[in-house]
This record gives structure tokens, sequence and C-alpha cells, in this order.
């Protein structure tokens, strides 16, 4: 059976990878937005005004309160926190830097980017700055440029994991597997335990045809996030690439128990269930697969 290498993540399961990349690139927590950081928020601001009411201490107060709404992930709360900071204290980096990993969450990548540049201008040597905008310019397409970014960064800051991470991504982009894979392994030096380095990797070695490598990654991935689901997908395509189709089946079949409208599990899975002579679940699930949008066509 041939498949095509283990696939991205499409749609909603979409960017799991890179939102869980840039949720730990920027330090941010990503649970549903809820009224946590609200109440913190409020509480603060109380305590602040009570005490000295001076305007670098309510900027202090408003950038915690924006913190904290950012590893919250109540997204909003922490974008209101961050401009009030920015009313007592245009200059206040840590805000600058807050407000550009909101816009990298809400996909507004030229903002990120001109956060960045703020910044950067203050204080030429902020290693999250540099990485920040490396996050940018690699949404962007400016692989090059991400890797002049990331690479300042962890000049300035050795443990910063998330910078290896994108640098290794953006490696990956150029043609630069080796690179991408040495920055693959100086990332979960530092942070064993970030899966999405362990899923791109695993992507990258399926890529090379190195399945043990690539099945070892996936599964180390979903020991650390089971609930992972398009991992279960790209895991179960190595399975039916070495022949071990109840494997391949059984992690299909977790894909879509966790996200039923995974459209990458139905096709994968109809592609194992037609090899294995069941032609009409198959061509159920084929069905399935292109209602949701799996486009056959593009799919090398």
């Amino acid at each position: 059976m041939t498949f095509s290498q283990p696939s991205q993540p499409s749609n909603s399961d979409a960017r799991r990878s890179e939102k869980n990349a840039s949720k730990n690139a920027s330090g941010d927590s990503r649970p549903k937005n809820g009224s946590g950081g609200k109440k913190k928020a409020g509480k603060n601001a109380k305590v602040s005004l009570g005490a000295d009411g001076n305007r670098r201490g309510l900027a202090e107060t408003f950038a915690a309160a924006g913190r904290d709404a950012l590893n919250d992930g109540d997204f909003e709360e922490a974008f209101d926190a961050f401009q009030r900071v920015l009313g007592y204290d245009a200059n206040h980096l840590a805000a600058r830097i807050g407000l550009g990993k909101i816009w990298l969450e809400f996909e507004e990548f030229e903002r990120a980017f001109e956060e960045a540049n703020r910044v950067l201008k203050l204080d030429a040597k902020r290693a999250e700055a540099f990485e920040l905008r490396g996050h940018a310019k690699r949404f962007l397409g400016d692989f090059e440029g991400a890797v002049d970014d990331y690479s300042q960064a962890v000049a300035l800051s050795p443990r910063a994991f998330a910078a290896f991470y994108g640098r290794a991504i953006a490696a990956d982009m150029l043609g630069r597997p080796e690179a991408a894979l040495d920055d693959f392994r100086a990332c979960l030096a530092v942070a064993p335990e970030f899966v999405p380095a362990y899923y791109d990797r695993g992507v990258l070695y399926a890529s090379e045809n190195r399945l043990a490598d690539a099945l070892a990654d996936y599964s180390k991935a979903l020991e650390l996030d089971p609930e992972f689901a398009h991992c279960f997908v790209a895991r179960g395509e190595v399975f039916a690439e070495l022949g071990e189709t109840a494997k391949a089946l059984a992690d299909f079949d977790e894909a879509l128990r966790l996200d039923p409208e995974n459209a990458d599990a139905y096709y994968y899975r109809s592609l194992v269930r037609r090899e294995l002579g069941d032609k009409a679940a198959a061509d159920r699930d084929r069905r399935t697969a292109l209602e949701l949008g799996f486009d056959e066509e593009n799919d090398v």
C-alpha cells in the first residue's frame, strides 16, 4: 500500500502543531476562553489603585493581568489589558511583545511583525522580540528571514526552545532536513515534553522514509498528548506503510473518536479498508472524506 508522506494537519485540527508551537513559543497556554482572566484583571487593578495609584504601578498591574489572561487563553482580555498598559507607558516592551503574541494567535502576522520591530528599536538585544519576529516571518513565508531572527534569539537566549523549533520548521521548508533535525534535537534537549517538536520531526522523518523514527516520534507525541487527533492519523499512515493494518485502523478509529470530522482519517482509513477488500466500507469513508473537504487531487 502506498500513502503520501504523513499528512500535515488540515482545517480544524489544522494548525494543531503550529498553534501549539505558537502557544509554547509565546508562553501562552490555550484552554478555551473563559472568565478567569477577567476576574484576575479586575482584582489586580483595584489592588494597584488602592496601593499607590501611580502610572507605573498601573502599567505593571495591567501587564501582569495581561500575562495571566494570555496564559488562560483569554486573548480578548489579554489584548485589553496590554492596551491599557500602553496607555500608561507606550514603550512597555513586555506589553508590546504580549500584543505581538496575540496577533499571532489571530493570524495577523504583519501586525505581530510590526510589534516585534517596535520592541527591537527600543531594545536591540531582546531575544523574545527576535523570536516573535521569526514566527511572524515564518508564517508570512519568509523562511530565510525567519532563520536569521531565530538564530539571533538563540544566540541571546540559548534555552529559547521555541526559537529552535521555529528554526527547524523554517529549515525544513527551505529543504535543509539535517539542519532541521539538529534544531529539533536542540529544542527537545531544552523542552523534552514539547509535543509539536516530536510531531513535526515525525513528519520530517516520514518524508525521508525513516519510518521507524517517525513512528517513535509520533508515539512519543501521543504519550504526552493522547488527544492529538491528527497525530493518530499520521501514525496510522506509517503503520499502513509498514503493513500493520490492524494498528493503522485502530489509529484512524481513535482519530475519529477524538475528531469525528477529520477528513484525513476517513480518507486514509478508506485506503486501508480497500486494501483489506472491504470495498463498501472503503467507499463510505472516501465519500465522507470528500464531503468534509479532503482534497484528493492534491494529496501528494
